[in-house]
Formats: structure tokens, C-alpha cells, sequence
């Protein structure tokens, strides 16, 4: 028994010692895998410290790159803007120029066509003078003169019968002919009778005349179109006119049409509103079963911006402005301004979302006659959790989830639903 007891004891010293050398070889092979490791992680550490260093030393290039563009593009900046405000006064000086050109073209041209004008009035005048006209025009311009040129243009009697032809017309040729010297005889006699009696005038100065040469050169040659242009936008002057009095006409009008519209507007606003105020009044005192409500305009005088305020007053309290009431009060009357509108001004559809919710059991059975005084002309969908106002429903719509998370809609009609309890109720009770 000892020797097998001894036996036993060396197997599991042998055992022990086999376990211990497995330990240790793989001991030895996880410290050579982490040496091997070690050594990666420091060959990998140098490299990644070989590729900083790198970095660091592209990063103060690009730093210094990056200073010396800056300090290159300071000049250019400079000069870019020396050469903006340069070209921006060159333009200000050219619009200057521009204008002041416009303006001597605009005053060389009214000058011009009233030079012409004038000559053409004198023209006219001096044609519609004639013959006799202009003898007397020289006779006293120059009393001593011998008005022979014009004496000849003028034939005797004789003379026109004999040069007359069978037609009994004289010839025009001769008398055109003859009236052309005679003009200018009298033009020339004018213009020596005024020269002689002008009130004498110091002739200009030299600078003057320096300025005046330059001014003369600086507008340039005369537009031979001139007149036409003139014509033209005259014509398109007028129009334009007759345009702009259309404008205001139609203007006019519609400023008028919006008047008009304005005070419909006014006075429609007035009628609804006191529509308004009566149908909320009796409204408040069905849902509330009493008290007094009132609506009031904040600024009568401008409708476009004025405001609505309500004073109310419950069954056994003051009255008192809506944000002092409790908020079962405020929601019963909000509804019963709503519901005021669609007495008003009924609408097909209206939608409620648990407008009831603040309500309590009495309020609810007024709530829900009222709705059910309004339902012949609108249609009403409430959303509500109130067994009162569901009582009070034609139809039912509710929404189920099943076990396997599909919405589900389920409807149900009161009507139907009561005819067919009673159907059932009235059935015979079968024997068991």
C-alpha cells in the first residue's frame, strides 16, 4: 500500500512536472511572440518618428512658402487697388464728361432750332410782306434809297397785259425772280439800320474769345438731323402725353374702385360683426346655461387693423376679460365663438380636436346639443376621449392595434347599432 501510494504520489509529481514544463514552454512562446512584437512596435515607433519629423519639416516649408506668397501678394494687392480707384475715378470723370457733352449737344441744339425757327419766321414774315410790303420796308428803313430794284419787280399795268398770255394768268417765273434781290435788299437795309442804331457794345476780350473758340470746339460739328430728330421726338413727346393722362385717368378710376370696395367692405364688416356679437351672446348663454358674453372692437375707426376683445361673465361671477377666466371657461368659450362663425357663416366640414377635454358632465350634454344644432348644415368630425360627446355621435371611427402592429380602423353607426340591440331585445327567448 505504500509503494502504491508512493507510486501514485511520483505519477502526479511526473504529471505536475509535465504540466509545469507546458506552462513554461508556452511562457517562452508568448515572451518570444512579445519580444518579436516589441521589436515591430519599435521599428514602427522610428518609422512613425521618421514620418513626423518628415511632416514638421514639410509643414515649416509650406509655413514659410505660405509667408513668402503673402508677402509677395502685398504689393499686388496695393497696386490692385491704386488701379480700382484709379479706374473707378476715371469713370466718374468720364460720366462727367459724358454729361457735360450731352448738355452742349442738348443747348448747340435748341440754339440751332431757335435760330431757324427764327429765320424761317422772318421768311415767312417777309414773303407774306410782298411787293408793296417791301418797298414800304425800304422806304422806311432808308427813306433817300431809290427803290428802283424793287419798282422794276413790279410791272406796270400795260406791260402785264401785254406779257399776259391768252390765259389771262401771269407768269410766275419773273415775279419769283424778281422777289429774291428785293428780300435781300430789304435785309441788308434792315440790318444797316439796326447796325447804325444798336447801342454800342465793348468787343470782347481776347481771353474771351480764346474761351468762347474752345467752348465752339468742344461741341463740335452741328447734327444736319437735327430738326427731324426734333420732329420725331415731339411726336413722341405727345404720345407719350396722351399716354400719361390715360394713366392717371386709370388711376384715378381705380383709386376710386378701391373706395368704393373699401366702404362695402366697412359696411359688410360692420353687418357680420354685429351678426357676429348677437349669434355669440346667445351661444355663451346655452352652453354656459346663463351669465352674459360680449364682443368688442379695439379701434372702430380703422377696421383693417382693429382687434376683438371679449368680456365675459359666468353664471354667478363678474364679468370679466378671457385670460381672467379658468381654462374650462376660456375653452367653452372659445366654443361658443366658433360655433357663433358657423351660425354665421356656415361651412360644409369642421373638424374638432378635443375641444371637450377640459369640460366637465354638465358641460358636456350642453356641449353636445349645441353640436347637434348645427349638424343639419355642417358636418362635424370630433376627436374626443368623452363618453358624453361619443353618446352624442352619429358614427364612431376608432383606431385598434393587433398583435401583429397593423392600425386597424374600426367603425361603427349608433343608429344602426341601437336598431339592431332592439331587434334583438324584441326576439323570443328560447326554452333550454
Amino acid at each position: 500500500a505504500t509503494r502504491r501510494a508512493a507510486e501514485a504520489d511520483q505519477a502526479r509529481a511526473e504529471g505536475a512536472v509535465q504540466l509545469a514544463q507546458q506552462r513554461i514552454a508556452r511562457a517562452e512562446h508568448e515572451s518570444s511572440g512579445l519580444t518579436e512584437g516589441a521589436v515591430a512596435a519599435d521599428a514602427e515607433r522610428s518609422g512613425l518618428r521618421t514620418e513626423i519629423a518628415r511632416a514638421a519639416a514639410a509643414e515649416a516649408q509650406a509655413d514659410e512658402a505660405v509667408r513668402a506668397l503673402v508677402a509677395a501678394d502685398g504689393p499686388d494687392r496695393i497696386r490692385r487697388s491704386e488701379a480700382e480707384r484709379a479706374e473707378a475715378s476715371a469713370r466718374q470723370r468720364l460720366r462727367a464728361a459724358d454729361d457735360r457733352l450731352r448738355a452742349a449737344e442738348r443747348s448747340e441744339l435748341e440754339t440751332r432750332l431757335g435760330l431757324d425757327g427764327l429765320r424761317a419766321g422772318v421768311l415767312v414774315e417777309l414773303a407774306a410782306l410782298g411787293q408793296r410790303g417791301l418797298t414800304s420796308l425800304l422806304a422806311v428803313v432808308d427813306p433817300r434809297a431809290n427803290p428802283a430794284g424793287v419798282s422794276r419787280a413790279a410791272p406796270s399795268p400795260a406791260e402785264g397785259d401785254q406779257d399776259t398770255p391768252a390765259g389771262g394768268s401771269p407768269p410766275d417765273t419773273g415775279e419769283a425772280a424778281d422777289e429774291v434781290p428785293a428780300f435781300e435788299a430789304a435785309l441788308d437795309a434792315a440790318a444797316s439800320q439796326w447796325t447804325a442804331t444798336a447801342p454800342v457794345e465793348p468787343p470782347p476780350s481776347a481771353a474771351r474769345l480764346v474761351q468762347l473758340r474752345r467752348r465752339y470746339h468742344e461741341l463740335g460739328g452741328a447734327n444736319p438731323f437735327a430738326v427731324a430728330e426734333y420732329a420725331e421726338l415731339k411726336v413722341r413727346l405727345e404720345t407719350i402725353e396722351d399716354q400719361h393722362a390715360d394713366l392717371r385717368a386709370a388711376m384715378t378710376r381705380t383709386h376710386e374702385l378701391i373706395a368704393e370696395l373699401e366702404a362695402m367692405i366697412a359696411d359688410q364688416f360692420r353687418t357680420t360683426f354685429a351678426a357676429l356679437e348677437t349669434a355669440f351672446e346667445r351661444r355663451f348663454e346655452q352652453l354656459f346655461g346663463g351669465g352674459f358674453a360680449r364682443l368688442s372692437l379695439t379701434d372702430p375707426a380703422d377696421l383693417g387693423a382693429t382687434g376683438i376683445e371679449i368680456v365675459a361673465r359666468p353664471p354667478g361671477k363678474k364679468a370679466q376679460a378671457l385670460a381672467m377666466l379658468s381654462g374650462g371657461e376660456r375653452a367653452l368659450t372659445a366654443v361658443a365663438l366658433l360655433f357663433s362663425m358657423l351660425e354665421v357663416r356656415p361651412v360644409p366640414f369642421c373638424v374638432l380636436d378635443e375641444v371637450d377635454a377640459a369640460l366637465d358632465e354638465a358641460n358636456i350634454g350642453r356641449f353636445a346639443e349645441a353640436l347637434r344644432s348645427l349638424a343639419d348644415r355642417t358636418q362635424f368630425i370630433v376627436i374626443t376621449h368623452n363618453r358624453g360627446t361619443i353618446e352624442a355621435a352619429d358614427a364612431l371611427y376608432g383606431i385598434t392595434v393587433g398583435a401583429d402592429s397593423v392600425s386597424r380602423v374600426i367603425s361603427l353607426r349608433l343608429d344602426e347599432a341601437q336598431a339592431l340591440a332592439s331587434d334583438r331585445g324584441s326576439e323570443p327567448a328560447l326554452a333550454g
